[in-house]
């Protein structure tokens, strides 16, 4: 009996003391801790010592504004899983601001004075699962949004959305993806004719749905219904071909497309271009001309009238009378017209 003690008593502490190895050698489990600063008017986020492990940090209703320091304490919550900063001053999110939680999965930026993001703002969060950007001043949204592949949820509402075809594009990859947006109460505010819409529905006008094609070769096996319409378009088909070549066969009409429109237009560019280039050159010239012609028509007037005044005073020497022959004439009785001859 006592042979067999000896190895049993033997094999029960080589066990106890690999038990108590493998305890000493398992880090001490630790609880997850909750810590909340709401209200506190704080404007810097405080630091955290690394004593106990804190998964969840509350910064609502007070004065943060992600300046460098915030970031530095933020450095300091390495297994921070939700960041919540409601209710602050922030207006802009710099590039890579978050990358120091690597471990993010939610991220709450509601009520802020947030204007703008930067393209990169939320690079390094690849396990970031809800991100709250509600009651802000956005207009757009970064592209690089696509990148976090772990997104469920995007919270967009009350915010002035540009509803601009490279919003929208960003949006349908999202919703693509299977990234709960917030439905109808996401509303346009801009452009004119978007304002007042739904996100969602907005992507329609920039991305209108593909139309569907209808297959009408008789080869392809389909329904029967399918098979009876395929084969009316194909019959009215070949009948609009044939009434079509008959046509063409009997009066060959050639079909003029808008080229000839812009042609006349350059030509009669081109036309008018180069009549007032030459007015412009010649015009001068002309008006030189056209005033000595006018003025060698004038000269010409003068001496037309000088000249009739000459012959006008000789015609005047030409038909006076005499004294002698009026009084002759008035002793007569009679006037006496010299052209007729006295009969004897």
């Amino acid at each position: 009996m006592e042979r067999h003690r000896l190895p049993l008593l033997l094999l029960s502490t080589v066990i106890c003391a690999v038990s108590a190895m493998e305890n000493a050698a398992e880090p001490p489990i630790i609880e997850p801790l909750i810590r909340n600063f709401t209200n506190k008017n704080l404007q810097v986020i405080p630091g955290h010592d690394g004593n106990v492990t804190v998964t969840t940090l509350v910064m609502e209703g007070n004065l943060i504004t992600l300046s460098e320091e915030d970031r530095q304490a933020l450095a300091t919550y390495p297994a921070l899983q939700e960041l919540h900063l409601e209710g602050n001053m922030i207006t802009g999110v710099p590039a890579k601001y978050f990358s120091v939680l690597p471990r993010l999965r939610v991220l709450s930026l509601s009520r802020n004075n947030l204007s703008s993001l930067d393209p990169e703002a939320f690079a390094g969060l690849d396990f970031l699962t809800e991100l709250d950007l509600s009651q802000n001043l956005l207009m757009s949204l970064p592209a690089q949004l696509r990148g976090l592949k772990d997104l469920q949820m995007l919270i967009l509402k009350d915010n002035p959305w540009n509803c601009s075809c490279p919003l929208l594009s960003t949006i349908k990859d999202m919703n693509a993806a299977n990234v709960s947006i917030g439905g109808p109460q996401v509303i346009c505010a801009s452009p004119a004719e978007q304002a007042g819409k739904s996100l969602l529905g907005a992507t329609a006008l920039c991305f209108p749905s593909p139309t569907p094609t209808v297959n009408i070769d008789p080869e392809t096996p389909t329904a029967p219904a399918q098979t009876q319409q395929s084969q009316s378009s194909t019959a009215m088909l070949m009948t609009t071909l044939s009434t079509s070549q008959n046509r063409s066969s009997e009066v060959q009409v050639p079909v003029l497309g808008n080229t000839w429109k812009f042609t006349a237009c350059v030509v009669a560019l081109a036309l008018t271009t180069s009549i007032l280039i030459v007015c412009a050159i010649k015009g001068p010239s002309w008006y030189k001309l056209f005033h000595n012609y006018r003025h060698r028509r004038l000269q010409e007037d003068e001496e037309d009238a000088v000249s009739t005044g000459r012959h006008m005073s000789h015609q005047t020497f030409t038909f006076k009378q005499h004294k002698g022959q009026v009084e002759e004439e008035e002793e007569d009785g009679y006037i006496e017209d010299p052209y007729i001859k006295r009969e004897d």
